[in-house]
């Protein structure tokens, strides 16, 4: 009897993800709006994080 191992995936390397992640990413994008890190203000990086845990 043969046995197969699990590979582990590091899901940060991937090139490409599920379709709710993709689709999740491309709203933060979005919001963010090819700002720098800095321009963004603390209320609205709590609004767009919490915007991803609410259900439509």
């Amino acid at each position: 009897m043969r046995r197969t191992s699990k590979t582990s995936i590091n899901l940060n390397k991937l090139k490409t993800g599920c379709s709710p992640c993709i689709s999740e990413a491309k709203k933060m994008e979005r919001k963010i709006s090819n700002r720098k890190i800095s321009e963004i203000k603390i209320e609205e990086v709590k609004l767009i994080v919490s915007s991803m845990f609410k259900k439509d």
